[in-house]
């Protein structure tokens, strides 16, 4: 749904004369990324709604975006497969902020930090196994990913301690979501290389 529609934008653009036609594929691939992310945060605003969570999907979001940027993960093989993995993950989220007693939030934000942390230094980047990163990309990647961690780590901490613990609660999701998707991607990725040294 999501190409169709990067496609039907694109040749229509192209038809036009604003758009190059050699350089369509490139833009069809842009408008897809731009399409995609537009779909997964008027996901995101849609669950916010039903579920009063307008900060938690709020943080979530301010956190995990930059984070994965870097840090790279687990990506479906289509958008529309992109959507569904969001709005689960994202239900997810939401449900998790709704059912953890605040007085358990202490101890999920120790564990997600501990957890996360040792996850996004070991695995991060893990890049798409299709799009290589070299390695100078790969050592810029993994510095940021640390660096953004690091500083996101210290601020959910200030939030802790100045009683804005649902923040610090969302951070965490944040934080354990991608240390999730960095495991997949990485057993993905090997399972990849290993049928690709079999063929």
């Amino acid at each position: 749904m999501i190409e169709k529609l990067a496609k039907k934008v694109v040749a229509w653009q192209v038809k036009k004369d604003h758009l190059s036609k050699k350089d369509e594929k490139l833009y069809t691939y842009a408008y897809e990324l731009l399409i995609g992310q537009a779909v997964n945060i008027m996901i995101a605003c849609f669950l916010a709604i039903v579920f009063h969570s307008y900060t938690t999907v709020l943080i979530f979001l301010a956190s995990y975006i930059p984070l994965r940027s870097y840090a790279g993960g687990y990506h479906a093989k289509t958008y529309n497969m992109c959507t569904i993995v969001s709005t689960v993950l994202m239900y997810i989220v939401c449900i998790a902020a709704k059912v953890i007693p605040p007085h358990y939030i202490i101890w999920v934000n120790l564990g997600g930090g501990i957890i996360s942390g040792i996850l996004i230094f070991i695995f991060a980047p893990v890049q798409d196994y299709n799009k290589p990163l070299d390695q100078a990309e790969r050592e810029c990647y993994r510095r940021r990913s640390r660096e953004v961690w690091t500083a996101e780590t210290v601020l959910l901490v200030i939030c802790y301690l100045l009683n804005a613990r649902n923040i610090s609660l969302a951070v965490t999701l944040g934080h354990l979501v991608l240390s999730v998707l960095l495991c997949i991607g990485s057993v993905k990725n090997k399972y990849l290389q290993k049928n690709r040294d079999t063929e």
